[in-house]
């Protein structure tokens, strides 16, 4: 009885030591096309979150390649498929608790812009209320937030280019589009100085921006990227990085 004992407990070893390893999860990491946080330029993906993302990769050791997917699609691919992360994401209250997160990557805000030698101040939103047309996205977060604060003078567009051309052309009063990163983008995209357009006072929204990530990737998960994400920002280069887009 002994002998079989031993037999069955040999054998039972053997098993496990034979039996295949579980394989690590494989993500899936996507984005969307928003310069200049994550674009295309000449077939090549590249962006300040791109580069942000692709740092953490490398002091994990790993390799993923990033897809690019259209803004609505990459959210069902996050709510429905079990190994998403995306970036670039506003963490709102509304998605709060769909997603796990990593970052935040930055914290931005969206500010009323004007031409450089506009000599009018604009502190309030009262003041930005006087003027006769403000350029804004033809839909989306930025255009829900301007609607909700009862702006009417609003003139909506669809290129981004062509909304901060309309101010420095003076068609427009003001434009509220971008980040500041976003601004310095597609101003030098028009060829013109950086400082072409300044902030206004009035900030109209502040959102961090994270990696957004399917709610049954693990928790080992999530902490090693955040770790790895952390030790690229003591090193120096997501201020690199992020210099790298702002002037």
């Amino acid at each position: 009885m002994k002998h079989l004992a031993a037999i069955y407990a040999l054998s039972w070893g053997m098993l496990l030591l034979w039996a295949p390893s579980a394989q690590p999860l494989e993500l899936k990491v996507i984005t969307e096309d928003w310069a200049p946080y994550n674009y295309e330029e000449n077939g090549v993906l590249t962006g300040f979150s791109v580069e942000i993302v692709q740092a953490i990769m490398v002091e994990l050791g790993e390799s993923h390649k990033i897809a690019i997917y259209p803004g609505a699609r990459g959210e069902s691919m996050l709510d429905n498929l079990p190994n998403i992360m995306s970036f670039s994401l506003f963490r709102t209250p509304e998605r709060e608790n769909r997603y796990k997160w990593i970052g935040p990557i930055s914290i931005e805000s969206i500010y009323f812009y004007k031409r450089k030698n506009d000599p009018r101040i604009f502190r309030t939103l009262s003041d930005i209320k006087k003027v006769d047309k403000i350029a804004v996205p033809h839909k989306g977060l930025i255009l829900s937030y301007v609607e909700a604060q009862g702006l009417t003078n609003i003139y909506k567009m669809l290129k981004m280019d062509a909304q901060i051309r309309h101010v420095l052309m003076g068609r427009a009063d003001l434009a509220v589009t971008a980040t500041p990163l976003g601004v310095v983008h597609y101003l030098k995209k028009l060829n013109k100085p950086t400082d072409a357009l300044v902030k206004t006072q009035v900030k109209l929204l502040e959102f961090p921006l994270y990696i957004a990530c399917s709610r049954k990737i693990p928790d080992s998960v999530i902490d090693k990227w955040q770790q790895a994400f952390e030790k690229v920002k003591a090193s120096g280069q997501f201020q690199r990085i992020y210099n790298k887009y702002l002037y």
